[in-house]
């Protein structure tokens, strides 16, 4: 009732208006989280953490960009932005999505995940919009529009720094892991956004990790987000918060 409630207001106030509302709303949150809360489905720990993820990669010194694959309406992407912009090394933001709502659900997924098809409609406009309130700069961030398996083939592929996976079900997820995580620095972060929430996103997630040759640890965030570090070069123990 609430979400539905939120959704009628979207419509009919005008988007100054709105914006108005919400920063009246999120006036106790500091930036980024108080402009980007209105349009995430994340909750306050994960955006929190994720924020927490780019600064610890700036004091650990781990160049890179930023990508993530699954954007909504912008929330979480406002964020990795904005710690993209206040960033010493000049981090580039990628962004992909088709906009369009969830994709197809298929076999190795669950029966609430093959009912969603639609649903969750994202807006290319809305995630434009976070960006020029939080002042990033049209130039540190590109938006890829397209379902995943016609925009990766061709996608750029950049040292990532931080890869944050949203994509809920288990072929799009396999797929930003099998495109991505390769150029994922060693010492650089993976969120996996939906892991404790959607089967597809783990049988998707534990299929991957079992073929890699680093072991890795996967610490949890909430009650659906969880995220592990690339194992560095000299494969020493790395040592993580529980």
């Amino acid at each position: 009732m609430l979400r539905q409630s939120v959704n009628i207001l979207r419509t009919l106030l005008p988007q100054p208006l709105l914006e108005v509302a919400y920063d009246i709303r999120y006036l106790g949150l500091p930036e980024p989280s108080r402009t980007v809360r209105p349009h995430s489905l994340l909750s306050y720990i994960n955006l929190f953490f994720l924020q927490e993820l780019a600064q610890r990669l700036e004091r650990e010194k781990v160049s890179g960009d930023f990508v993530e694959c699954g954007v909504y309406r912008g929330g979480s992407a406002g964020v990795l932005a904005y710690e993209a912009m206040r960033s010493n090394f000049e981090r580039q933001l990628w962004l992909y999505d088709s906009f369009a709502g969830m994709p197809e659900a298929m076999e190795k997924d669950d029966d609430y995940s093959r009912s969603l098809k639609g649903t969750y409609v994202g807006s290319e406009q809305q995630t434009r919009r976070i960006m020029h309130r939080l002042n990033v700069p049209q130039e540190q961030y590109s938006i890829v529009v397209g379902l995943f398996e016609d925009t990766f083939p061709s996608a750029v592929k950049p040292k990532i720094a931080l890869l944050h996976i949203d994509c809920d079900f288990y072929n799009p997820v396999k797929l930003s892991l099998e495109t991505f995580y390769g150029s994922v620095e060693f010492g650089g972060y993976v969120v996996l956004n939906d892991y404790g929430a959607f089967q597809g996103c783990r049988l998707a997630t534990d299929e991957f990790l079992s073929n890699l040759t680093s072991q890795v640890h996967l610490v949890q965030i909430d009650q659906d987000a969880y995220y592990f570090q690339k194992p560095k070069l000299n494969h020493e123990p790395i040592e993580l918060p529980e």
